[in-house]
């Protein structure tokens, strides 16, 4: 036998340990254009254990950013046949660094009971809040004008459609 350490563990589950977050959005949008520039986000993540905290922030901050392309960008269209018409990344829209903002991230353990680590997902709980974030705050942007989202991305010729069907209904 050689010399040296060497340890091996296993461990199975059944039972799935789920992350916690909340987050908030705080955008600005230019009625003339349907721009939106998001100005603030917030993320309370609760991950469980933070195993390597740096990796826990490019996840969540990759998933933020992922939650919110879907949101304002990515839209997966089709033509009557079925044949996809975003073919290429010129139709296909994905955020880019100055999309953002800096995102405030901040991070509650609570350990999981389920796993010998604690440790709960990292990547997904950042994408699923984060659309509903941005399309909330939209809304409440535009409040004065009784504008509802009902599909996304939240295109700015969308916004507009919007905003002139409210204007209509609201005179």
């Amino acid at each position: 036998m050689e010399p040296g350490l060497q340890e091996s563990c296993h461990f199975r589950t059944d039972a799935l340990a789920y992350a916690n977050a909340c987050h908030a959005a705080e955008v600005e949008v230019d009625i003339e254009t349907g721009e939106v520039r998001i100005l603030r986000y917030v993320a309370l993540q609760d991950s469980g254990t933070l195993v390597n905290p740096l990796i826990v922030d490019g996840q969540v901050h990759g998933g933020i950013a992922h939650g919110i392309g879907n949101a304002l960008l990515e839209w997966m269209g089709y033509d009557d046949a079925g044949q996809p018409v975003t073919t290429s990344f010129a139709e296909y829209l994905l955020p880019t660094a100055p999309t953002f903002p800096m995102f405030e991230t901040q991070y509650q353990e609570t350990p999981s009971p389920l796993n010998p680590l604690g440790a709960k997902g990292a990547g997904e709980v950042g994408t699923i809040p984060a659309a509903a974030a941005v399309i909330s705050a939209i809304e409440d942007a535009l409040r004065p004008y009784g504008v509802r989202i009902t599909r996304c991305p939240v295109t700015p010729p969308l916004l507009l459609e919007l905003i002139e069907e409210a204007k209509r209904r609201n005179p």
